[in-house]
């Protein structure tokens, strides 16, 4: 890793601004045709407009960096995962790349800068790399979780399916096709997962929701599994709708409560970004997933299009949360990844 170079920039983007502090460039090799990986990053405040402001809600902000590079197939991240000892992070992208890289702490746990970053292309069932398409076919990847047995699940829209892969170098074997996930929007369909304690998959879809009061179009909740350990289906799960927020990503605690991520955007206000909280004996086949909420926030708190989510416990207490934005290629977007503090939640 190369020493951090402090400068100072601001920059406008979306309505939510952020102020950078010190930047990194990180070497590493990109496994795809662009050669080697350099990845710049920015650090930023949660508030650039009140740079003293550290909570959103019940979270407390740690440090947040703003990611770049000038490599083509960098960006579009979705789904965030941490390896068992939560230094290094996995994330994948809308083009059918998997990104890596450690996270770099301070012996009070807080990110300072990413190292050694690499990109490797996924491969599909048939071995071979996943081909790159205009219409994204196979390759729009949304999230990806770690199993304790080391391997991996990997969920993909347009053609839904989630893909386990023993070696996330390697052929991948099909997981899951939940039943009736055809139906689901081509953009809309396995958006947020993640493993519970006792085996079973938590899956939602972005936009797939059923119909309420007879209309033609799903206006209600959205339709999630819960799906086996061998990928077969366990029943069907509502999550209620927030508004205008949909599912991105979801986190599981030890004890099997769920945060979920969600986000929004409109025109006139921009990106939003919301942090909810379900109980673990709401997790069953048919129910309603009723959260509650823990964070919210909009311009001109650091926010982009949030849709990946990671927790592990913090050794001080509570948790330590990370969140990782996709930047759909867009040059008006960005790619943070936050670090907020979860406090412990105090009996009532």
């Amino acid at each position: 890793m190369i020493a951090p170079k402090h400068t100072a920039i601001a920059a406008a983007l979306l309505g939510a601004l952020s102020i950078g502090l010190s930047g990194c460039v990180l070497p590493g090799l990109a496994q795809t045709r662009t050669g080697p990986l350099v990845i710049r990053a920015e650090q930023i405040y949660l508030n650039p407009e009140q740079r003293k402001q550290t909570r959103a809600g019940v979270l407390e902000f740690q440090a947040g960096l703003a990611l770049s590079s000038d490599a083509g197939n960098f960006g579009g991240l979705s789904g965030l995962s941490l390896s068992a000892d939560g230094r290094q992070l996995t994330a994948v992208s809308d083009q059918g790349d998997l990104f890596q890289a450690r996270l770099v702490l301070d012996k009070t746990g807080t990110l300072q800068a990413l190292a050694e970053p690499r990109l490797h292309r996924l491969r599909s069932v048939k071995g071979a790399y996943i081909s790159r398409r205009a219409d994204k076919l196979d390759q729009d990847a949304e999230a990806v979780e770690r199993l304790s047995d080391g391997s991996y699940l990997i969920s993909f829209e347009i053609r839904h399916r989630v893909l386990r892969y023993e070696n996330l170098v390697a052929k991948p074997s099909l997981f899951a096709v939940p039943p009736g996930i055809k139906k689901a929007p081509r953009n809309g369909g396995l958006e947020a997962m993640t493993p519970l304690p006792d085996g079973r998959i938590l899956v939602l879809s972005e936009k797939f929701r059923r119909n309420k009061g007879g209309k033609k179009e799903g206006d209600g909740d959205y339709i999630g599994w819960l799906l086996a350990a061998d990928g077969k289906s366990l029943g069907q799960v509502y999550w209620p709708a927030q508004g205008i927020f949909r599912p991105t990503d979801l986190a599981a605690m030890p004890n099997g409560d769920v945060l979920l991520l969600q986000r929004r955007y409109t025109v006139a206000g921009g990106p939003g970004m919301r942090l909810s909280h379900i109980r673990a004996k709401n997790i069953t086949a048919g129910a309603r997933l009723m959260d509650v909420e823990l964070a919210r926030m909009t311009p001109p708190l650091s926010v982009d299009n949030f849709e990946g989510l990671a927790v592990r416990p913090n050794p001080k207490g509570g948790w330590t949360v990370y969140m990782l934005s996709d930047d759909n290629f867009n040059p008006l977007q960005r790619t943070l990844l936050l670090q907020f503090h979860l406090p412990e939640e105090k009996d009532s």
